[in-house]
């Protein structure tokens, strides 16, 4: 059993799906109700997955009448957590090692709430985000999610169709969320359909799910531990061309 950072309860493991059909998990305290979990968690994480989280606690931690809250990885103090990426009045708390947050009881629907609201902003009035970390925890923020449209938009204004691949491909990720699992997603300079083959695998091209055919995802599970090679083919006007060779490893 592991204890709550706020030392009244114990926490217990959730999964669910979250944004581009990633699979998430997460923990929560049965006494406080308050939320334990990785960035990558918090950022791709549904809101909808998290509206049972109603009930505001007692006493907050952090508030002078409660101790501090410990990781339950490394048993470090926490951090009250701050920047742009969490607004102003919402509480969450951070490992100083990066073991994860902790989010209060009631703190992680609004901060999912706020989040959500910031993309749809910069979304609709075309307003480019100063960065992926405004928007995103920490570590991976580097990963794009598939609603900010707003990043692209001045890379699109900036290039016309160019045959090389490279030229088209602005930037690519692959992880490894769970076991098993790869989550890739590219970005196109201009509109684009996009395939990824991965090697050592029996499927063929892969189609990718797309956001304004500029930021394109998907997400394959129940692969054996193994180092896979992948690669895109970028199609436009009729036209396909293929990227370099990338790699990622898949460990137990």
């Amino acid at each position: 059993m592991i204890h709550c950072p706020n030392r009244d309860g114990f926490l217990k493991s959730y999964s669910t799906v979250g944004k581009n059909n990633l699979p998430i998990t997460f923990a929560r305290c049965s006494n406080c109700r308050g939320h334990w979990m990785n960035s990558f968690a918090a950022n791709f994480l549904k809101e909808i997955s998290v509206k049972h989280d109603t009930r505001q606690p007692d006493v907050r931690p952090g508030d002078g009448t409660h101790l501090a809250p410990l990781c339950p990885d490394c048993k470090a103090f926490l951090t009250r957590a701050g920047g742009d990426n969490i607004p102003h009045g919402i509480i969450a708390f951070r490992c100083p090692n990066d073991h994860g947050y902790f989010f209060p009881a009631g703190e992680l629907t609004k901060f999912k709430a706020a989040q959500h609201a910031k993309l749809a902003y910069h979304t609709l009035w075309h307003i480019p985000l100063p960065s992926v970390a405004s928007v995103l925890l920490a570590i991976l923020a580097v990963i794009m999610l598939g609603s900010i449209t707003a990043i692209t938009a001045t890379i699109q204004k900036k290039q016309s169709l160019q045959s090389n691949a490279q030229q088209l491909l602005v930037s690519q990720h692959a992880l490894s969320p769970a076991a098993g699992t790869i989550f890739i997603a590219a970005t196109t300079s201009i509109p684009a359909m996009v395939t990824v083959f991965i090697s050592s695998t029996k499927t063929g091209p892969i189609p990718m799910e797309s956001q304004n055919r500029t930021v394109h995802t998907t997400t394959i599970t129940t692969l054996p531990p193994g180092i896979y090679e992948y690669f895109f083919t970028i199609f436009v006007n009729g036209k396909s061309v293929i990227t370099d060779r990338y790699s990622i490893a898949l460990t137990r």
